[in-house]
């Protein structure tokens, strides 16, 4: 049987080396070259790894399902941050994350059984959860957009409470209606197919919060992008004037929108017209003013969904689980009540 020696005498490193590429909690400290070197001359020597050996466990193997195409994926900073997260995760545990399904590119769910668990991003339909569940019952929906009625295990982060938050402090420092700039999310059959459009959580807390405090709804539905904020900006504060007070909007990108409107108009945001988004993006802070704007864990929740997911295939239970990683408001210069 080989030993350690061996391998080390025919890589040309030391047998410290050696070890530390073969352990599971020690190989990061071994360049990469160096470690595919050594497991490849250890598997040709036939070497016996270690029980406690990363390389000596089964790799769980997750199927990455996805509702987006790679382009809409490409300029959605938000969901590019939840995947490095999944990736950094699936590393770190040893899990293969190579098997990435685009449902709108049409796929056999049978091929779902072979996987240990599914992940899911985006806005599925119910009876698209259920028929994948039949294949394969370790399931986990990422910021889905909805509760799937205990269908399935969700990791998602607090926007609804996160939005009546927002609302509350606009109200309170605020003279004035509180419009919201969002969008609806494609919800999607298994064969790809769009059926239809929902509500964002953010839109419902916000049609929730105006109903129960007896305030306008002032609700603008766009089409993502950076112009259609603009516009519809422009419209609202031509429509609404000085009733209006403050404008809540659905991201960063689409701030900057409203922003340039602002300008259009002369009106300082923070000053004239409170403005409040979400994301935090990096370069909101950057911004002139400084935007106001609602922090969404990104990375932590792809990091937290294959997390979970393993979770998944050591313990069987008959409930489902909604596992939130709450976000933050942070406060700039467009709309802070603290200062």
């Amino acid at each position: 049987m080989a030993t350690i020696k061996d391998i080390s005498k025919a890589a040309g490193v030391s047998a410290g080396t050696v070890s530390r590429a073969l352990s599971s909690d020690k190989s990061k400290f071994v360049a990469k070259s160096t470690k595919q070197k050594i497991k490849a001359i250890a598997d040709s020597l036939g070497y016996e790894y270690d029980s406690d050996s990363k390389d000596s466990k089964k790799t769980l193997e997750f199927t990455l399902l996805t509702t987006m195409s790679l382009e809409e994926e490409t300029h959605d900073e938000y969901w590019r941050f939840v995947r490095r997260g999944m990736y950094e995760a699936a590393e770190r545990e040893n899990i293969d994350l190579n098997n990435v399904i685009r449902i709108q590119d049409g796929f056999d769910p049978q091929k779902l059984i072979k996987s240990d668990a599914v992940i899911i991003i985006g806005t599925v339909t119910e009876d698209a959860v259920k028929k994948i569940k039949h294949y394969n019952s370790n399931v986990v929906i990422v910021d889905g957009g909805g509760y799937y009625h205990g269908l399935v295990d969700i990791v998602d982060t607090n926007l609804s409470e996160l939005t009546i938050d927002a609302l509350d402090q606009l109200n309170a420092h605020t003279k004035g209606d509180i419009a919201f700039i969002g969008c609806a999310r494609n919800q999607v059959a298994l064969d790809g197919r769009i059926v239809g459009k929902v509500p964002d959580a953010r839109t419902k807390a916000y049609k929730k919060w105006t109903s129960l405090h007896q305030k306008p709804e002032i609700y603008k539905e766009i089409e993502p992008d950076t112009g259609s904020a603009m516009a519809v900006a422009e419209g609202l504060i031509s429509e609404h004037g000085q009733r209006l007070s403050a404008i809540l909007v659905w991201s960063d990108p689409f701030a900057i929108g409203v922003m340039r409107a602002l300008s259009k108009y002369h009106l300082m945001p923070g000053k004239d017209l409170a403005v409040m988004s979400f994301d935090d993006l990096e370069f909101s802070s950057f911004l002139t003013p400084s935007l106001s704007s609602i922090w969404i864990p990104k990375t932590e929740l792809g990091f937290q969904a294959i997390l979970h997911a393993k979770s998944l295939t050591n313990l069987k239970r008959n409930w489902t689980v909604r596992n939130i990683i709450p976000g933050k408001i942070k406060y700039r210069e467009t709309f802070n009540p603290y200062k």
